[in-house]
């Protein structure tokens, strides 16, 4: 098992949540680089050495990716890696293509303007995180705007099935967009043509788009996964 190799400590931030959020950024970048392996036990102490900061930012951190699946916290033993499993991650996008560009297709021809006044302005948030070059902040408007879009389906019960899988899913999103240099300005792209379907409330649009975004997802995620398999 490969330990976490030194590196240069966060710049000096604005608030202690932006120290929060750099140290998350931190961690997900040592997965996806391979200093950190799944299933690798994580310390506040060395971590905060490591970066150079305390251990209250580097403990919410911890708890941040936790809640998105990437961190597992278990009682008396403390905080491990997720196992990144390539084969569950293509079954998963295989379950979220079979289920969200419908749900996308009846939300967008069912919107109303509130909701799609919410999703442009989400939208603009995603378009300045991509110009600043903000993953943290890009994954957090991605993830919104996906939830907004999948939360105005009117079948309830396949928002409940498409919800399942998405919420699976949230653990590889900070892996997938840190995946290249590229991968955001490609992943905003892709969406930009969903922000279309929206304002234009085509439902065949949606459902197109929402395909090609995932599959990208898909294949840039599978990339990560088998990369971190050959290590």
């Amino acid at each position: 098992m490969k330990p976490v190799v030194d590196a240069e400590p966060l710049p000096p931030p604005l608030s202690h949540a932006s120290l929060a959020a750099a140290a998350a950024d931190w961690i997900t970048n040592r997965i996806i680089e391979g200093h950190i392996e799944p299933g690798e036990k994580l310390t506040e102490v060395g971590l905060a050495q490591r970066m150079g900061v305390s251990r209250s930012p580097v403990r919410e951190a911890l708890h941040a990716l936790a809640r998105e699946g990437l961190i597992k916290i278990e009682p008396r033993r403390g905080a491990f890696v997720a196992e990144l499993n390539r084969s569950d991650a293509a079954e998963l996008y295989a379950c979220r293509l079979l289920l969200e560009p419908q749900c996308a297709r009846g939300s967008v021809e069912a919107m109303d303007n509130q909701r799609a006044a919410t999703l442009t302005g989400i939208f603009t948030e995603m378009r300045a995180a991509v110009a600043a070059d903000d993953p943290s902040s890009y994954v957090a408007s991605l993830k919104q705007y996906n939830w907004t879009i999948l939360d105005g389906c009117p079948n309830r019960l396949l928002f409940g099935f498409a919800e399942s899988s998405w919420r699976a899913s949230l653990r590889y999103w900070d892996l997938t967009v840190r995946s290249s240099q590229n991968y955001l300005r490609k992943s905003l792209r892709r969406n930009r043509g969903m922000q279309d379907a929206v304002l234009a409330r085509d439902g065949e649009a949606a459902a197109q788009v929402a395909t090609a975004v995932l599959e990208l997802g898909r294949d840039e995620l599978l990339k990560v996964l088998g990369r971190l398999a050959g290590r």
